[in-house]
């Protein structure tokens, strides 16, 4: 992997400085935020070839850990050139990213003091808790742990070897350590370590060390979770995560969805919870494989569900008026026809749904345009002509077969019919036989026989007495 530097050149008066040339030529890549504006245009004079944001699938106004992770994708191939407003200009969080992701140095250039360095990566407020100590008089003390320390002046490995001790008197030994060090061809270096590895450095003249406080909070929130996955999407990332696409993830999809089901049916709302986080990572994850394939970003999911809640809804957001359940479910089935004129009425009902939950839609679809029953009494003539119908068949026939698709689909539109979920009507079902058999098993078992060993007439006395105690 190449090295990955900030160069500041916007702003500059006249011909940019030779060291700054020199550093923008030595690199193999030079990445400036637009193909316009004053950057490209002070690159452009001096005849160094830039790659804008754009050129990478990006916007000079993406997030900045997009713009972290196409770097540091780009640093694979060789020493990359970040060509950017000087400080207290750049952009926020983009040396800190940069330092936490790309597992090598950092340079930093040009720059006056590796204080001014430490306050541009970490977007430290000056107004916030922070100390500025030389390292000849550090003595930092436990209250201390939770403010921005900065500690200059570690000019040679005497010096860095004490700062080591002191911190190490506060600090756990594998608490990170931010060094930035100068450049003999000018500018700064940042380099991440521990406070055990404080002692090692050789540090040049004007060294600078920076100590983040004790107690970070981690990224939280809805933002923080979709940078992880990206994170473990990235370069140096998770393998099993960067190999992962839609089609291999489909599965996982449909089991957590039912997994989040069975919290819910349990009345868990400690595993619905966790159940829940299982659901959004697969939402999560296939954006951000969108994402990195520059389809679509977790933005335009929100974006497109939110649009199209409120376009749904005209009796809350709009002037529309729904009193009632129905009401509503008919708005609803109306402006989705509308939505998706010149379409078959039955396009896009997922054919992969439980045959029970795929009968259902694809019935509420034909109802939706009038294709319907009358009234309940024709269902059940419909349901006894299917039944006839499968009984003048050859028992586990095709034709049998046939036929019994035919009265369970009947059967669906009999439960929907009377307002029925036949998904929910069946699974309820079977949780009332395995209850039973789980209780007639019991009940074998303390008479000191099995199921499997008794006959099927006490198999139905126990069948009834568990019927009996469901109360």
């Amino acid at each position: 992997m190449g090295t990955i530097a900030v160069v500041g050149v916007d702003g500059v008066s006249g011909p940019l400085p030779e060291t700054t040339l020199e550093r923008l030529r030595s690199a193999s890549a030079v990445v400036v935020p637009a193909a316009t504006g004053g950057i490209a245009e002070s690159l452009a004079e001096a005849g160094i070839e830039a790659l804008p944001l754009e050129s990478l699938g990006l916007a000079a106004s993406s997030p900045v850990d997009r713009v972290v992770e196409a770097l540091v994708e780009l640093s694979a191939g060789g020493d990359v050139v970040f060509a950017s407003a000087g400080y207290p200009l750049l952009r926020e969080g983009l040396l800190s990213g940069l330092l936490s992701r790309a597992r090598t140095t950092v340079g930093v250039f040009p720059v006056l003091s590796p204080v001014q360095v430490i306050l541009m990566a970490f977007d430290i407020d000056l107004t916030a808790d922070l100390d500025i100590v030389d390292a000849r008089s550090l003595d930092p003390a436990m209250e201390q742990r939770d403010s921005h320390l900065v500690v200059t002046g570690v000019r040679n490995r005497m010096l860095a070897r004490r700062a080591a001790e002191r911190l190490a008197a506060v600090y756990p030994s594998d608490h990170p350590v931010v060094v930035a060090g100068c450049r003999a061809e000018g500018g700064y270096e940042l380099e991440l370590t521990t406070v055990e590895g404080v002692a090692g450095l050789e540090p040049c003249d004007e060294a600078a060390l920076y100590v983040a406080p004790s107690r970070i909070e981690p990224p939280g929130g809805f933002d923080g979770f979709v940078h992880t996955i990206a994170v473990l999407r990235g370069p140096d990332g998770c393998p099993w995560d960067r190999e992962q696409d839609h089609l291999s993830l489909r599965r996982n999809m449909i089991e957590e969805a039912y997994e989040a089901v069975a919290a819910i049916e349990a009345g868990d709302d400690a595993h619905l919870a966790e159940e829940l986080g299982d659901v959004l990572l697969q939402v999560v994850l296939h954006a951000q494989i969108a994402a990195d394939e520059g389809r679509f970003t977790i933005d335009d999911v929100i974006a497109g569900i939110g649009e199209k809640i409120r376009r749904r809804h005209p009796h809350v957001f709009g002037d529309s008026l729904a009193g009632t359940p129905d009401e509503v479910i008919e708005t609803w089935d109306a402006i989705k026809r509308e939505e998706k004129a010149g379409a078959g009425v039955l396009d896009g009902v997922p054919a992969n749904l439980p045959a029970l939950m795929w009968a259902q839609k694809i019935s509420r679809r034909a109802v939706g345009v009038g294709f319907e029953w009358e009234d309940l009494e024709a269902v059940w003539e419909k349901v006894h002509e299917e039944i006839d119908e499968l009984k003048a068949t050859e028992p586990g026939s095709p034709e049998a077969a046939d036929e019994i698709g035919d009265l369970l689909f009947t059967v669906v539109n009999l439960a929907r019919k009377q307002g029925i979920d036949a998904e929910e009507a069946l699974r309820a079902t079977c949780r009332k036989f395995i209850s039973r058999f789980e209780d007639m098993e019991h009940a074998a078992s303390e008479a000191g026989t099995s199921v499997a060993e008794i006959d099927i007439a006490e198999m139905e006395r126990l069948w009834q007495q568990a019927k009996g105690r469901e109360g």
